[in-house]
């Protein structure tokens, strides 16, 4: 076989290896190589970025009556890398990003985005703790390490809420790269359902 052919040849296994679905699979630690990427495509800032960070989001129809879950998130360790990337462009290196990830961990972040409608406006701040969520794998309900409320407010100083973020810290670690199933119970009876495979997403 002649030197041409070889690396032909070597090209196309490279090619296989790299769409195959492992290659793509949740893989904790994230090695040098894998923080760079991220660090990289953050730096793009451009529709590539965009449509990567919508694999990781699922968007709902707004229902008849009650609260809205308008969005699920589920940001990776190679997704938050991306993330600060895309935020820190002046001065930042992938130096930066490789230490940062190294003092931040293996923390998986999911987010649940819940929209006041019509007929719900509730008159405190702690409502969103009527709002039960459940991330698991192989009908086992994960542990999350910490729960954290944040306000949506739009308008001119931001003095309109509009809703709010539900976010929930988990340990990577527990994760493994198969399907995950996140699950948000309202207040009034719905039940809204995200689906992540997790052998396809980083």
């Amino acid at each position: 076989m002649n030197s041409e052919r070889t690396t032909q040849l070597a090209s196309w296994v490279a090619a296989a290896l790299l769409f195959t679905p492992q290659a793509f699979a949740l893989d904790l630690p994230l090695s040098s190589e894998a923080v760079r990427e991220a660090y990289f495509l953050g730096q793009r800032h451009d529709e590539k970025t965009a449509r990567f960070f919508e694999m990781y989001r699922q968007h709902f129809p707004v229902p008849r009556s009650g609260p809205y879950v308008s969005a699920i998130e589920l940001s990776t360790p190679y997704v938050r890398a991306v993330e600060l990337s895309e935020q820190r462009s002046v001065g930042y290196s992938a130096q930066q990003a490789e230490r940062e990830y190294r003092d931040r961990g293996n923390s998986v972040r999911l987010g649940v985005e819940v929209r006041y409608t019509a007929t719900y406006r509730p008159a405190t701040s702690g409502s969103w703790k009527d709002f039960e969520v459940r991330l698991s794998q192989a009908g086992k309900t994960l542990a999350s390490r910490s729960v954290r409320y944040e306000g949506i407010r739009t308008g001119r100083g931001g003095n309109g809420p509009t809703g709010f973020l539900i976010w929930l810290e988990y340990d990577g670690r527990g994760l493994a790269p198969d399907d995950a199933s996140v699950e948000v119970d309202t207040p009034d009876g719905q039940q809204v359902v995200a689906r992540f495979d997790l052998s396809k997403l980083r």
